[in-house]
């Protein structure tokens, strides 16, 4: 009888020393994290009126859930002001920059510049962009879309020039971090098309003397 107690006291020791050492050194079986970006942008050919524009973009502020890679979405349905997080999901580098680089892209492939000269430059354009949402939206369990919202500043011999919000969004084609991550490049060159329709427009006004 002892000696069952003692093997049976031994048994439930070694279990539980197995589970902790894997706990400790990551041996339970934990899905890998997924990590997204937006992939290569179309080119959309050369545009007569963008090869003479030159901006100088300045850092892009975020919203202090922003400054990571998270991928973050709101429950509409339950509590649309409660931002949660992908627990198994990352952007492969911060909002900011997927925003930056596809804003770049845009501009350059079309004959453009975009600069981050903005010292010293006083004759060029220099815009400040500050991302506000970049989030997935369910509107409940199986439908959703993402969102994104920024305000851009545009400013000429450090005077206001102009300013304005711009709000895309796009439709998953499923709930889920893969849905979210393959409908936010398409919503985001939507608002980077207007941001740039609106640049140029801006531009193309004779300055005031």
């Amino acid at each position: 009888m002892k000696s069952h107690l003692f093997l049976t006291r031994s048994i439930r020791y070694v279990t539980n020393a197995l589970l902790i050492f894997c706990i400790l050194t990551g041996c339970v079986n934990t899905p890998p994290i997924q990590s997204f970006d937006f992939g290569g942008a179309e080119h959309p050919g050369i545009n007569d009126k963008l090869n003479k524009l030159q901006i100088n973009l300045h850092p892009i502020q975020v919203a202090p859930n922003l400054e990571g890679s998270s991928m973050w979405y709101r429950l509409i349905y339950e509590n649309a002001q409660q931002l949660r997080p992908y627990a198994q999901s990352r952007w492969s580098v911060p909002p900011s920059e997927l925003l930056k680089q596809r804003f770049i892209q845009h501009i350059q492939q079309q004959g453009g510049l975009v600069s981050a000269q903005f010292e010293g430059v006083q004759s060029a354009q220099h815009l400040r962009i500050d991302l506000e949402e970049f989030s997935q939206y369910f509107s409940q369990v199986n439908a959703s879309k993402v969102v994104i919202r920024l305000r851009a500043t545009l400013i000429r011999n450090k005077q206001l020039v102009a300013q304005k919000t711009f709000y895309a969004e796009q439709s998953c084609t499923t709930p889920d971090a893969l849905g979210g991550a393959s409908a936010m490049p398409i919503a985001t060159d939507q608002l980077i098309t207007e941001l740039v329709t609106w640049i140029q427009a801006v531009v193309n006004v004779p300055q005031q003397r």
